[in-house]
């Protein structure tokens, strides 16, 4: 069965730039502080299991990675954020040790108050939480709890033959439960948990759902939505870094059930858990310019810089594995090395892309520039310059030489791994 729930935690991502906790004997006023041009990269890592009237369906793992800036800033504090977000769901990363592979890409600009009120997405279907988390008013002690409004959103299109985003709205329960010193940080406990439910006459707004669904829940219409409901639960814990602002990490336990006219039932229950860092633009003439220095500077043959739409981008040019495998030479390791102490001086994620000559099926050429890449990334792991949850490989076969394949020489040029420094 075809995941019908794809969990991405982007609200985090959109909603914990650079908060500001004013601090006072009575209390801790939390609010959002925001400064155009301000932001910060996040992941998350959702385990997921899929049932289908009870029984278990699969098991997946997602990896749901954001970066978001804000555009600008408004006099009451309300900022216009911009997110770009990719979702990869990989079952195999605990058994086999693959990498991530690059997802599904997507983008949102929503309005965030300096309480957390998320509103007017330009997207229908992004962020899938909304306004959560959402601050009280009034400042709050250790103990003190507050409630805010939320909104539950879930892309069920292909699943219930539907055109539009299910929503459902919840009231989340609030509470500051006090600080956890972390590797010598203090950090600011709160935790969440809502419940939501809906019955299909409840979400009975064609203008969401889609014509379809509302011709078929008043005359049974065939070829219609067949959704008929959903309810679930969430409880969440995060911290926050008081003297950064901003998110640390969190965890979240959560359970969805959705129904459908023909009387299934669909459970997907899950953990998750996330960070959010800052970042900083890369893309840019001053870091090309220094990366090209370095690469002079390690004397290092076939390498070349260049600006791309993803960030800046190192290629390994004519890189050498056994012949028609995925094997790396001793010699192109030791340049992988050098490259590894260049790639330490930035903390942005990389993006590993494979590509190969014009040889054999494009299934294989496919094949083999994935697997390139995975060897790429996997020794870049291994030599500790990045962990596998901010590597991420994708393969693209023959499709974008750089050389003609009608010779050797293009050929060699066409074998070749990029590493994107990504924005």
């Amino acid at each position: 069965m075809k995941h019908l729930i794809n969990k991405t935690f982007l609200p985090f991502a959109l909603l914990c730039l650079f908060t500001s906790q004013i601090f006072a004997e009575d209390g801790i006023l939390f609010q959002f502080r925001q400064k155009k041009g301000d932001s910060v990269s996040h992941v998350a890592t959702v385990e997921e299991e899929a049932y289908l009237n009870g029984r278990l369906n699969n098991k997946t793992q997602f990896i749901n990675r954001t970066s978001t800036t804000i555009e600008s800033v408004d006099k009451d504090g309300t900022a216009l954020l911009s997110t770009h977000y990719m979702t990869t769901q990989n079952s195999f990363i605990n058994s086999s040790g693959k990498m991530l592979t690059w997802g599904e890409e997507d983008s949102v600009k929503i309005y965030r108050d300096k309480n957390g009120y998320l509103h007017d997405s330009d997207n229908d279907f992004l962020p899938t939480v909304r306004s959560v988390p959402s601050f009280s008013l009034e400042k709050v002690k250790p103990g003190d709890s507050w409630t805010c409004e939320g909104l539950e959103v879930h892309d069920c299109r292909d699943a219930f033959n539907m055109e539009g985003a299910i929503e459902i709205p919840f009231t989340a329960k609030y509470t500051y439960t006090g600080d956890e010193e972390i590797d010598g940080r203090k950090l600011c406990v709160i935790e969440v948990e809502y419940k939501f439910f809906q019955d299909a006459s409840e979400a009975g707004d064609k203008g969401s759902l889609g014509q379809d669904w509302y011709d078929n829940y008043l005359y049974g219409t065939a070829g219609g939505s067949t959704y008929a409901g959903a309810q679930g639960q969430a409880i969440q814990k995060i911290w926050w870094d008081n003297e950064r602002g901003d998110l640390d990490h969190y965890t979240e336990e959560f359970v969805i059930y959705l129904y459908d006219t023909f009387n299934n039932s669909y459970a997907f229950r899950g953990t998750a858990h996330g960070e959010v860092t800052e970042y900083q633009s890369v893309n840019d003439e001053k870091n090309l310019k220094k990366l090209q220095k370095k690469v002079e500077k390690y004397k290092l043959d076939n390498i070349s810089v260049k600006q791309s739409d993803k960030g800046l981008t190192i290629s390994l040019d004519a890189i050498q594995f056994e012949p028609d495998s995925d094997v790396l030479l001793p010699s192109e390791k030791k340049k992988i090395e050098k490259l590894g102490e260049i790639l330490k001086e930035f903390s942005n994620d990389l993006l590993i892309t494979g590509h190969c000559a014009a040889r054999g099926s494009q299934k294989v050429q496919q094949q083999l520039s994935e697997e390139r890449a995975e060897a790429v990334a996997a020794y870049l792991v291994e030599l500790g310059i990045r962990d596998q949850y901010h590597v991420f490989t994708q393969g693209k076969g023959a499709t974008e030489p750089v050389a003609s394949n009608a010779t050797e020489a293009g050929r060699i040029k066409n074998r070749r791994v990029e590493i994107t420094i990504m924005d």
